[in-house]
């Protein structure tokens, strides 16, 4: 069993390869593209949606069957094939610096795509580690029947109340408790509790 550690990568602007044009691969794309990668796709077919994606100027795609030196420039490297020496071959080619995730192949992996959960800047993911990535999104989708879309809203008021907090006149001490205090749930239910908070700490801004 590999030994992962849990990580969130900054992968904006940085190169990403995906070996493949099937509907997998098309899943890879999308995600690397909600995370601001320049991407490019190796591979003589593509689904239509890939296809769509680079008539749209949004990812660069190659033609062409894989080759070592299409990886020179990646940071991240995602193997979709059907083809499983395909996939494996891609796994040989890269560097050690490179991440690499061979998706039929967990033992090659150097990365696993957890099942991901977003609501506005909370994120929660769940991983197995390559062993069932069916479980882990089973799980995914129970957890998001408890943190409901109401969260995305309840994360904005937290960012904007952490801002304030942090700038305002008042004591280490009790910024630290009014940070812990507006995690209570009733801060998250109520949006009158939030603008009340709100107006009370705007009293305390430091205004030099």
């Amino acid at each position: 069993m590999m030994k992962s550690y849990p990580i969130m990568l900054n992968i904006e602007d940085k190169n990403a390869v995906v070996v493949g044009g099937g509907l997998i691969a098309y899943r890879k794309v999308i995600g690397l593209l909600q995370a601001g990668a320049g991407i490019t796709v190796i591979s003589p077919v593509i689904h239509s949606k890939i296809e769509q994606l680079f008539i749209e100027n949004k990812i660069a795609w190659k033609n062409k069957m894989f080759e070592p030196d299409d990886l020179d420039d990646a940071m991240i490297i995602i193997a979709a094939t059907n083809n499983e020496m395909v996939n494996t071959f891609v796994a040989s080619s890269a560097g050690k610096h490179q991440l690499v995730n061979i998706v039929d192949n967990s033992e090659l992996s150097t990365f696993h795509v957890p099942a991901k959960l977003t609501r506005g800047d909370l994120t929660i993911t769940v991983a197995t580690d390559g062993a069932s990535p069916t479980l882990s999104t089973s799980i995914r989708d129970e957890i998001a029947l408890i943190y409901d879309d109401s969260y995305s809203d309840y994360l904005e008021f937290l960012t904007l109340s952490r801002k304030k907090v942090k700038h305002s006149t008042l004591n280490q001490t009790t910024k630290t408790q009014l940070l812990k205090t507006i995690t209570n749930e009733t801060y998250r239910q109520s949006i009158n509790v939030r603008n009340a908070f709100l107006e009370m700490i705007g009293g305390y801004e430091d205004k030099s």
